[in-house]
């Protein structure tokens, strides 16, 4: 897990970086971005012939569909908050999603974190700030910008709740695929009904959408 844990930090360093980087509607970068993502775990499907992904219940693909949705919708949000407000101030209020799924695991489904999980959420609220307080400083952004990051991180926690459920019952390649799968779709819908420029792209728009 060591090495999946150093790819994923590298991965969400970069990723706000990348996106401001872009030209493109932050839609069009989302959409894009989760179809690249879908297609890297279609591989999976020929290991069995899609035997896992036929087997599974119509009921949980249905879930799976509605946490892709919620998937699709944070990530609308959370690019659209890098391009509307500072990196700084959407990465804190993107990836303050921890604290959402401790505090809506407690109150809805009336779970209870225990020392160690406390300690651990404080820890990391702590890093985050100490990470970007200079650059929230300087710049702490826009509050339109700063409320589309906020909705986002909720989100995000709603999508990390859902998973943490359907993972236990599924594989990662067939969850992810389907998760990706219906939020690259969910994307797409908005980017079509709001007719935003997605063809004619420089290649180098491509390019920034694979990294």
């Amino acid at each position: 897990p060591y090495f999946a844990l150093v790819i994923g930090m590298i991965a969400i360093s970069t990723s706000a970086i990348l996106i401001r980087l872009s030209n493109s509607d932050p839609l069009v970068i989302g959409s894009y971005r989760q179809s690249f993502a879908t297609l890297l775990f279609v591989p999976f499907l020929f290991k069995d012939r899609g035997r896992e992904l036929l087997s599974i219940p119509r009921s949980k693909i249905m879930e799976m569909a509605v946490t892709g949705i919620l998937l699709g919708g944070h990530f609308g949000f959370f690019i659209s908050s890098v391009k509307a407000t500072s990196i700084a101030a959407s990465v804190l209020l993107g990836t303050c999603h921890i604290l959402y799924v401790a505090i809506i695991g407690w109150v809805i489904l009336g779970e209870r974190l225990n020392q160690r999980a406390i300690y651990g959420t404080i820890v990391a609220l702590f890093g985050i700030v100490v990470l970007f307080w200079g650059d929230l400083v300087e710049d702490p952004g826009n509050f339109r910008g700063n409320i589309l990051a906020f909705i986002s991180g909720i989100l995000a926690g709603l999508y990390y709740l859902g998973g943490r459920r359907l993972r236990k019952e599924i594989s990662l390649p067939m969850y992810a695929l389907v998760v990706y799968f219906f939020s690259a779709l969910t994307m797409w819908s908005v980017v079509i009904v709001q007719d935003l420029e997605y063809q004619s792209l420089p290649v180098a728009e491509i390019q920034l959408f694979i990294l």
